[in-house]
């Protein structure tokens, strides 16, 4: 079985908080990172399926980390991603910066990176509003949001400190929520739950319309329970604002410093920087036969049942 590396260009010593978060949190430790990736390359390279994929080290990590050094669980983590990323390919592969829709759709900036807190957590939020609906469709969004992803994955801060995700519905048009087939939210709830190796600390969404429940309780009927305790639903973003950090705000939010247009600068930079490595993934291969039944291929458009009113259960500022 052939696989491939990339060098892990990051040699400087985590922070101090970093370092504290990856002992106490994830139980890493010098000798057990050293363990875990002698033992996760050496299954990848005897596994029967899989035929290619990322043996350096800050891929490898971002299973671990998320599964806390279990390594049983990162490696069926990363059987999934792997499957997902050949079940999906409109939606992750060529992840390519340079493409015309993808450049148009991050100078959009629906997806924004606002840095870290001082917990250490990635804040990243989605500004519905900002999604072009006469030019884009819900595959676009989609294949955006995972280069989005993708960009801040092999990030050592994001891996060990984990992500508080932002999602602002403001001002949106039901036509953007009918943008999305039911089995396209399932499937992509499915990848989030159990396919990409997110560490999700908090989920605040802001605004969503009443008139949109029902697919408001097909998402959270979809979530794990540990994600359905970590979900904040909030009337409006003034709302949701005060459960985050000021610093992290942008200035087009009540009290907010930071210059959006900078961080949009910022984050096409880094996201073109790592083109090469984020075309590279579309190389990985997995027989992926064996994992079809872990996602909806089709739908009829009804939702299960017993999901009815698990939306309004939630708290709302």
């Amino acid at each position: 079985m052939a696989t491939f590396g990339l060098e892990n260009k990051k040699n400087n010593p985590l922070e101090e908080l970093y370092a504290k978060i990856a002992r106490d949190d994830l139980q890493e430790t010098d000798e057990n990172r050293k363990q875990s990736l002698a033992q996760m390359r050496e299954w990848i390279a005897k596994h029967p399926l899989i035929r290619k994929c990322r043996t350096d080290s800050v891929f490898l990590l971002r299973f671990l980390r998320m599964r806390k050094f279990s390594v049983p669980r990162a490696q069926e983590t990363l059987e999934r991603y792997l499957a997902m990323r050949q079940t999906f390919p409109q939606w992750f592969a060529k992840l390519d910066p340079d493409r015309k829709d993808m450049k148009q759709l991050l100078d959009d900036h629906m997806f924004q990176f606002w840095g870290r807190d001082s917990r250490g957590r990635t804040v990243i939020m989605a500004r519905h509003k900002n999604f072009n609906l006469d030019r884009f469709n819900s595959v676009q969004m989609a294949r955006n949001m995972f280069l989005f992803l993708e960009t801040l994955a092999d990030d050592e801060e994001t891996q060990i400190g984990g992500y508080v995700v932002v999602l602002d519905y403001a001002d949106i048009s039901m036509q953007l929520l009918a943008l999305w087939s039911l089995t396209e939210v399932r499937n992509a709830i499915e990848c989030v739950n159990k396919s990409l190796p997110m560490r999700i600390k908090e989920v605040h969404v802001a605004g969503f319309p009443k008139l949109a429940v029902m697919i408001g309780d097909l998402a959270i009927s979809c979530l794990s329970q540990k994600l359905k305790e970590r979900l904040f639903c909030h009337k409006s973003m003034e709302d949701a604002t005060k459960h985050l950090e000021v610093s992290m705000l942008t200035t087009d939010y009540p009290g907010g410093t930071q210059d959006p247009e900078e961080l949009k600068r910022k984050f096409i930079k880094r996201a073109q920087d790592k083109r090469q490595e984020l075309l590279l993934l579309d190389e990985m291969e997995i027989d992926a036969t064996r994992y079809k039944s872990l996602w909806h291929q089709t739908t009829d458009g009804s939702i299960e049942s017993g999901v009815a009113g698990s939306f309004k259960k939630l708290n709302v500022d």
